[in-house]
């Protein structure tokens, strides 16, 4: 789950973000939005090479050529579902670590899509951000998601990403151990 605050806004007739508020505290979103960016950057490159571990030991190439056209989302998945045959050959306690370890990657992965893709200009005082324009087909208007992405947030998704480095390091030292 991204956070607890999500919800949607209808379009009216046109749509108004004078980004008036982001202006004020442009000091104190952009260090931690660039921050987040990089640490999850170095979050994706430790599931870059525990798949490419995984698929040979000797080398990291062999597993950079099968994940390179792969999004996150997919390189997740992979990532799981290779650990998830090894460990079908294990004592069953490492399947609910690998889950969570998946898991934490699904969710500071929507936040990061959330982060990147939304649109400054209408964060809100209270810190919500439309993140995504929603076309309902069966109604026929347009509505945004907003999602509520405060400093304070984000600041807790950067200890979950150092926490998950730790957790994923941890597995995949002992994955091959039998």
């Amino acid at each position: 789950m991204i956070n607890k605050k999500e919800d949607y806004e209808e379009l009216e007739q046109y749509d108004y973000s004078d980004g008036e508020y982001i202006e004020k505290v442009l000091s104190k979103y952009s260090p931690l939005i660039g921050l987040f960016l990089i640490n999850f950057s170095a979050l994706e490159q430790d599931l870059n090479l525990a798949i490419a571990d995984f698929v040979h030991d000797d080398s990291n190439e062999l597993g950079f050529v099968i994940i390179e056209k792969l999004s996150m989302s997919n390189k997740i998945e992979l990532f799981y579902k290779m650990y998830i045959r090894l460990e079908s050959f294990k004592k069953k306690g490492n399947i609910k670590i690998l889950a969570n370890i998946r898991l934490q990657f699904e969710n500071l992965n929507l936040f990061r899509n959330s982060l990147v893709h939304a649109n400054w200009q209408s964060l809100t005082k209270d810190g919500s951000v439309r993140t995504k324009i929603v076309v309902d087909n069966q109604e026929g208007y347009v509505k945004f998601r907003k999602v509520s992405i405060t400093t304070r947030v984000i600041r807790q998704k950067l200890k979950e990403i150092d926490k998950l480095i730790e957790q994923l390091d941890k597995y995949t030292e002992t994955a091959f151990q039998f």
